[in-house]
């Protein structure tokens, strides 16, 4: 075979072996005839000169060397990307599995009851977190309860407090006082449940409203309308149901005295609770009577006048007390 087609022929071999075309017999003696290049007793290919030998070697050495750092490349490259997939993969499911934790597994004693109170001079008003809005009288509380949203909407009442309620079917409001639970669905209505008083009394401004027995889930009122209003007598566990004058429902909100059907002793807890001072009781017996009036902003004075005369006792305002005789 002439040089020139010794050089086509090892042309042709070495490009087959760049293009990976080569059986394996072959690729063998090609990868042991690079491995030797350089050595002494390595025959080199018949050229022409020093220099083409040089070159050739050169050029197998760039090649082969191009060709093998690509598959590193290739296979670095895939391993980088099987890496990234399968991390991905792993911190996803790592991030539900968190999640999922947290929300079938969290302790559920950590929510706790949320408790909103009026001092006793002044009231207060709270804005629940479904936007309802619950104004508190003086010396009053709610108690919101722990689940509060995720059924239904639960709070307790202690005092008095005037309600403006966001409309959620779905979810009813339910107050408890005591021995009963007013159910609404989106109203607004006054309730008061002052521990020093002998009934809890509802009044609906708007929308309807249903009370019930607390222990048994009677119905003792169901879906009240406007302008009615239902007393609940805690001795005797008796309803009365009565149609009233719905500015005097919740008078207080406007800063009206409204006495409602109330004795000696109930009187003295509602001026305490209306003026902001200590009212003192001299005789506390009780002769059964009951009382109802209400004043429009009248002046403290002119109060103890019209209620000595309505009730035959000597109600007497000074500056920091109250005194009834």
């Amino acid at each position: 075979m002439s040089q020139t087609n010794q050089q086509k022929a090892l042309k042709k071999i070495l490009k087959s072996s760049l293009n990976g075309k080569l059986d394996e017999e072959k690729q063998n003696a090609i990868d042991l005839w690079y491995n030797q290049l350089g050595a002494e007793t390595l025959p080199i290919l018949p050229l022409e000169n020093p220099e083409q030998q040089a070159q050739l070697e050169r050029s197998i050495k760039n090649g082969l060397n191009q060709k093998a750092l690509s598959k590193l490349e290739k296979r670095s490259a895939k391993i980088q990307l099987n890496y990234i997939k399968y991390a991905a993969i792993f911190f996803f499911c790592l991030i539900l599995g968190i999640q999922g934790y947290h929300f079938f597994n969290t302790d559920k004693r950590l929510a706790k009851a949320v408790t909103y109170s009026s001092n006793r001079t002044a009231a207060k008003l709270v804005t629940l977190k479904d936007g309802s809005k619950v104004l508190l009288n003086v010396s009053s509380q709610i108690t919101i309860d722990k689940d509060f949203g995720v059924k239904d909407r639960r709070i307790t009442l202690t005092g008095e407090a005037f309600f403006d309620i966001a409309k959620d079917k779905r979810k009813p409001f339910v107050i408890h006082t005591g021995k009963i639970d007013t159910k609404v669905l989106g109203t607004s209505f006054n309730i008061n449940a002052y521990p020093d008083r002998d009934k809890i009394k509802i009044g609906v401004i708007t929308g309807k409203v249903s009370v019930l027995d607390r222990k048994s889930a009677k119905q003792l009122a169901y879906k009240m309308t406007s302008g009615t209003t239902l007393s609940y007598y805690i001795k005797n566990s008796k309803t009365v149901l009565r149609d009233e004058d719905l500015s005097l429902i919740s008078a207080w909100k406007d800063n009206r005295l409204f006495i409602d059907n109330a004795t000696i002793v109930e009187i003295r807890s509602q001026l305490e609770r209306y003026y902001h001072v200590k009212v003192v009781l001299h005789n506390k017996v009780h002769n059964g009577k009951r009382y109802t009036i209400h004043f429009d902003k009248d002046p403290a004075n002119r109060v103890m006048q019209i209620l000595s005369m309505l009730t035959k006792r000597k109600f007497i305002y000074q500056t920091n007390q109250i005194i009834i005789k």
